[in-house]
């Protein structure tokens, strides 16, 4: 995908950023000791997979215990945040599945034996260290909001998460460091874009998540350039400086019109036969009535009234709707037409998958792409291969 997006010029080329979670989060389940404890997990859940006879007596229990009537879910290398599926819905179960392999009932305990306690320490800390890219996948899986100007809040939003902190496990400290190691370094060749992106979501326009309100700033200036660019008007920066063959050229023509002025004529030489003008019969009626308009505004000047009155507002709700927002801002012409522009892009390409997985049969399409009656073709096609 990256060397299509190449190929073709795309730009920007915005990569898509579940995946890049995926990824990310892949690298931090790799520490030895974690790695090894989803082996005993997984381990452990094959079991319940395979024995009919323990399914039953963990049923059996969990009704005891008046814990939901869950199965074990089974992570899948291809599924996102499946491992930590897996974890979660095994700490919930992890009463009633004690019991059930120290049930008579159970010929196979030694699944449980390789579980240490540190384990069970270990296992609640790395559920609460990734759950926030559960939520981010989600978030940025959506199909009815604009997704790419959540792209720079999430982003810091995962970086203070996932900092080093004094009272973390030494365990939670190497997956932190793996997780930003392989993170930190995404998008920062799309920062400006992913920015103005999010400071023309009215969601995020404050740009919170920037600490330096300067940064801030330079944000909302270059947004009012591209408002420039967008609609042809060629920039004359205030503080551009002449490179010397402009300052020879400028010279030059200074001295030549300098050089016409002497050979005009003088004042003196002018003669003064020429006659007034004569007013008009709507001149003298009218003319004390008119006033001077003054010059119309330029396209940087109207960009930098509608930046003011768009930061001025109160900011839209996380449960606004971004597009009808902006369809009702009809005094910000020039910022709506650029909002289209950003809000349009996707972040991720997750909403125009269809995916199999091989747990539970479930395929999901997008409705755009596939009827509902097509969907239900698939899944069963592909039980019955």
């Amino acid at each position: 995908m990256i060397l299509a997006g190449a190929g073709a010029k795309m730009d920007p080329h915005v990569r898509c950023i579940a995946h890049t979670l995926n990824l990310a989060s892949q690298k931090a389940f790799k520490v030895d000791s974690v790695s090894e404890l989803v082996v005993k997990v997984r381990k452990l859940v094959s079991f319940f997979h395979k024995s009919p006879k323990a399914t039953e007596v963990l049923r059996e229990i969990q009704t005891q215990l008046h814990l939901p009537n869950h199965k074990l879910f089974h992570d899948v290398s291809t599924r996102w945040n499946s491992t930590l599926d897996m974890l979660e819905r095994f700490w919930e179960q992890q009463p009633a599945v004690l019991n059930t392999l120290l049930s008579r009932k159970i010929k196979r305990r030694e699944a449980m034996a390789s579980l240490t306690e540190d384990d069970m320490t270990l296992i609640p800390e790395i559920i609460k260290l990734m759950s926030p890219l559960k939520v981010a996948t989600t978030l940025l899986s959506e199909e009815k909001n604009p997704t790419i100007s959540i792209i720079s809040p999430v982003q810091a939003k995962l970086q203070r998460q996932f900092q080093r902190d004094e009272s973390d496990l030494e365990v939670i400290s190497h997956m932190k460091d793996r997780f930003r190691q392989d993170f930190d370094g995404r998008y920062t060749y799309l920062e400006g874009t992913l920015h103005c992106a999010s400071a023309l979501d009215p969601r995020f326009k404050d740009l919170a998540f920037l600490d330096d309100s300067d940064a801030k700033d330079m944000v909302f200036m270059k947004i009012t350039t591209e408002v420039v660019q967008m609609n042809g008007e060629e920039e004359a920066s205030d503080t551009a400086m002449p490179n010397e063959d402009q300052a020879t050229g400028t010279l030059e023509e200074d001295q030549t019109a300098e050089t016409e002025c002497d050979k005009s004529p003088s004042k003196e030489d002018k003669t003064d036969d020429a006659p007034p003008k004569k007013k008009t019969a709507m001149d003298q009626m009218f003319g004390d009535f008119l006033s001077a308009r003054p010059p119309a505004k330029t396209i940087r000047e109207k960009a930098k009234d509608e930046i003011l009155k768009y930061r001025e507002r109160d900011t839209l709700g996380l449960d606004g709707d971004v597009l009808q927002w902006w369809r009702l801002q009809v005094d910000l012409p020039l910022l709506s037409a650029l909002a289209k522009r950003y809000l349009s892009i996707p972040a991720t390409s997750v909403p125009a998958e269809r995916v199999f997985s091989t747990a539970g049969d479930i395929v999901t399409a997008q409705r755009s792409l596939l009827h509902p009656d097509h969907v239900d073709q698939l899944i069963f096609l592909k039980k019955n291969l």
